[in-house]
């Protein structure tokens, strides 16, 4: 699940912060700075590379603020674009069973950041993370296969500490993504694990908030 990275602004911003320094401690303490160059020139060239630093720094966070942005509104997309078929192919509901499985069965691999192991302690690991997850996003299946890793696990870790059951459903206009609209469900109550992780993702909620309301 690796993809490009939008590296740190935080270097550049504490390169500023050295680059101002450096005239301070070369007019204190010249001889063991830069004994050979006057104060003028050490003050221009540290003025000069402080201003290319802070330049540097605020693009990169402008360009983290803009993809931020973007994948929040592509997981969102990703969310409101499922539907229910009416008369849904048993065929595409196994099938639906059978990603989910095997989603569940890779979450070593595709969650190994968060030591999955399904617990309820882990969800809390998983919302840390999802952060990184949303880095990862520049297309709109890119936020399909996050918010489907995400959700499987909320769903099976629901399963497995609280008693509720995978109901699987499938959306075939989806294709490979067609498990996407599966729930879970416990008695007369359901829930949609998959719409609980995008709002996770977005900020509107967070994954460890579903056990609260458990009890």
């Amino acid at each position: 699940m690796q993809t490009a990275k939008l590296h740190s602004p935080v270097p550049y911003f504490l390169l500023t912060a050295l680059m101002g320094l450096v005239p301070v401690l070369n007019n204190k303490y010249p001889a063991s700075f830069f004994p050979a160059l006057s104060p003028g020139l050490v003050e221009l060239l540290s003025v000069a590379l402080g201003v290319f630093a802070a330049v540097m720094g605020f693009m990169r966070l402008w360009n983290r603020l803009v993809q931020r942005d973007k994948a929040r509104r592509l997981i969102r997309k990703a969310v409101e674009n499922r539907h229910i078929p009416e008369k849904p192919d048993p065929n595409d509901v196994i099938n639906a069973g059978r990603i989910i499985s095997r989603l569940v069965r890779n979450a070593d691999e595709d969650l190994r950041e968060i030591v999955p192991d399904f617990t309820p302690v882990s969800l809390k690991r998983l919302q840390d993370y999802l952060p990184v997850l949303m880095t990862e996003i520049d297309r709109e299946e890119e936020a399909r296969i996050r918010m489907g890793v995400a959700g499987v696990y909320l769903g099976e870790t629901l399963c497995r500490n609280n008693g509720w059951k995978w109901f699987f459903k499938s959306d075939p206009a989806l294709k490979q993504f067609s498990y996407l609209i599966s729930v879970l469900r416990k008695g007369d109550k359901e829930i949609d694990p998959f719409h609980w992780a995008a709002g996770a993702m977005t900020g509107q909620r967070r994954l460890t908030d579903i056990l609260k309301k458990e009890n």
